[in-house]
């Protein structure tokens, strides 16, 4: 993802807090934790502006909400009069580039929301990643909180999906699916990264039936604690333990140990 020049004009004025108004398309849910944390360790020489867009009349916060809640916080929760950098003409989808471009750029975000921004914005990959995902039947909708059919490991999918032509990355998703019905520990980000190390490394010698057979003999959450217990780190050690139940028991066709 590329920077971009936006043809809009800018501004540096106060604006009420009760004006300012945050968009849910594209913002992640307020960190109360955070927000506590920026008031404890509060420093007025540390505050930029808010960074606001002005469409349709409207305020919206793209950069700067939970200094807004902080700022806030601190007046008792009173609304007052705050810096913004205020911005005209951009497009809904404008703003959610920009918050993922500022947020990706000069810190360390949650990968979800970073994502769902990306994903409003319109960006190709992002598009093309949701339908690939959704089209399989399995929700992902860049939220925490895990449940049946539901992607939250949103950055590990995404690394996947980079590093897979289309129909393998399918291929690695239903074979997910099919062993495991869908149910939500069959996608946390070591299942996920697991059996995609186990299909791209022996693609072309697995039997899928026989593959999605074993592993649903075995609950993911001890094909994780099996492979955490492998020495070295990595997805490397979920495959590994894949490995092995898919080789349980095989004469023949056996799959060598992934190294």
């Amino acid at each position: 993802m590329n920077n971009r020049n936006y043809n809009t004009d800018t501004e540096i004025r106060s604006i009420n807090s009760r004006l300012i108004i945050s968009e849910p398309a594209y913002q992640r849910v307020l960190d109360y934790n955070r927000v506590k944390r920026i008031v404890t360790y509060f420093n007025q020489n540390l505050v930029n502006p808010i960074k606001i867009s002005n469409r349709d009349g409207k305020y919206y916060v793209f950069d700067g909400q939970h200094t807004l809640a902080a700022l806030k916080l601190r007046n008792n929760n009173h609304d007052l009069m705050v810096e913004c950098k205020i911005y005209y003409g951009l497009t809904q989808q404008e703003e959610a580039r920009l918050f993922a471009e500022q947020n990706g750029l000069s810190r360390t975000v949650e990968s979800n929301a970073r994502m769902k921004a990306l994903f409003v914005a319109g960006d190709v990959e992002i598009i093309e990643l949701h339908t690939l995902v959704t089209s399989l039947g399995i929700k992902l909708d860049f939220t925490k909180g895990n449940a049946s059919n539901k992607i939250v490991a949103a950055k590990s999918v995404y690394d996947i999906f980079k590093k897979s032509t289309p129909s393998e990355f399918v291929q690695i998703l239903k074979i997910i699916k099919e062993s495991w019905g869908g149910e939500a520990d069959s996608f946390r980000r070591e299942i996920l990264n697991g059996v995609a190390v186990f299909y791209l490394t022996n693609k072309s010698d697995i039997n899928i039936k026989r593959a999605v057979t074993q592993f649903s003999k075995v609950s993911p959450n001890v094909i994780i604690r099996e492979g955490k217990a492998y020495s070295d780190g990595g997805n490397k050690r979920f495959a590994r333990q894949l490995v092995k139940v898919y080789n349980k028991n095989l004469s023949s066709g056996r799959l060598p140990d992934i190294i």
